[in-house]
């Protein structure tokens, strides 16, 4: 923990360094106040303070390039996965018009499915595993299996289908905060799982 004095002074110099500490990288590294501490120490000539202060902050950027990859390769992945759908869409019409050998009234195939089409979309789509196999990158497959079914679920239907928050909470019969709450843990999870993996 920092003082008060320690705070005005840190509060000092990024007001005179303004233009370095407007940027949302470094507000984000100094939010910190152990970072605060070596910044000073280092502002006082201490060397050690100096190397230490340059070692976080490279980790802090990492992170951040980390993070940005991690979103990138999940939307390839779902590019990819809506191509895949699109092209068995393509290959496999089916024709909703013509009516029902069984049923004796006029109802065509189209109207009798027009009942079940949300739910048969939705079992298509909860499917995980289909997600899962488009994932070419291996530390980021062996990361999403880390997740809880509710996790996956919630990144194969944003990822895998587009699909906005409100929608997926639609689907999930949960509210678009909690959509929200869960992608974000579900990407900080995965995120932490492949850090601790490159550690090792």
């Amino acid at each position: 923990m920092i003082n008060e004095e320690q705070r005005n002074r840190y509060v000092q110099f990024s007001r005179v360094n303004k233009v370095i500490f407007d940027d949302r990288v470094m507000q984000d590294f100094f939010s910190q106040e152990s970072n605060i501490a070596l910044l000073l120490s280092t502002l006082d000539g201490d060397s050690v303070s100096k190397q230490k202060l340059e070692d976080n902050f490279r980790k802090h950027y990492f992170r951040i390039r980390f993070v940005k990859y991690l979103v990138s390769t999940i939307k390839f992945c779902a590019i990819d996965q809506f191509r895949v759908n699109q092209r068995v869409q393509t290959r496999n019409p089916l024709i909703f018009d013509q009516p029902t050998i069984d049923d004796q009234s006029t109802a065509t195939l189209g109207e009798l499915l027009s009942v079940q089409a949300e739910q048969s979309t939705t079992s298509e789509i909860l499917n995980s595993e289909q997600f899962k196999a488009c994932i070419s990158n291996e530390a980021l497959e062996h990361a999403y299996v880390q997740l809880t079914p509710h996790q996956q679920l919630v990144i194969a239907l944003v990822y895998g289908m587009s699909y906005r928050d409100n929608e997926v909470a639609t689907t999930m019969g949960v509210s678009p905060q909690a959509v929200c709450k869960s992608r974000n843990a579900a990407l900080k999870k995965m995120r932490t799982f492949i850090l601790n993996k490159e550690v090792r």
